[in-house]
């Protein structure tokens, strides 16, 4: 139960983390898209995906894998930029962070560690 938990926090980390710069209305904002984390810690496997609709919506969808048995979770969230941040609105709650774009690469400041996510 506690490495779920521990799963659930870096995925909402993540979740919160994730940010881009607004662009022009003519153009795309770079961070719509689909972007992803694999990790494995000890035999177990947490992939994280998150998708940025050009909407202003997203999906979070996290796979958590460990001891032979696989737990999925998907939420919704809604999403805006201004120069480097990223704002995230997901179940009533607003989590606000810094990030950059470089080449398929999205790094994002999470309370001070850096999580890399690429483009998929």
């Amino acid at each position: 139960m506690k490495k779920i938990k521990y799963l659930l926090i870096i995925t909402m980390a993540v979740m919160m983390s994730v940010s881009c710069s607004k662009d022009d209305d003519d153009d795309v904002n770079p961070i719509v898209g689909t972007w992803g984390l694999t990790e494995t810690f000890d035999g177990e496997v947490i992939d994280i995906e998150i998708a940025f609709k050009a909407n202003l919506t997203g999906t979070i969808m996290s796979s958590i894998t460990f001891d032979g048995t696989t737990y999925d979770e998907s939420d919704n969230f809604t999403w805006s930029t201004s120069g480097n941040k990223l704002t995230i609105v997901m179940d009533g709650e607003t989590d606000v962070t810094t990030y950059s774009i470089s080449g398929n690469k999205l790094t994002i400041d999470a309370d001070g560690e850096n999580l890399v996510l690429t483009r998929r």
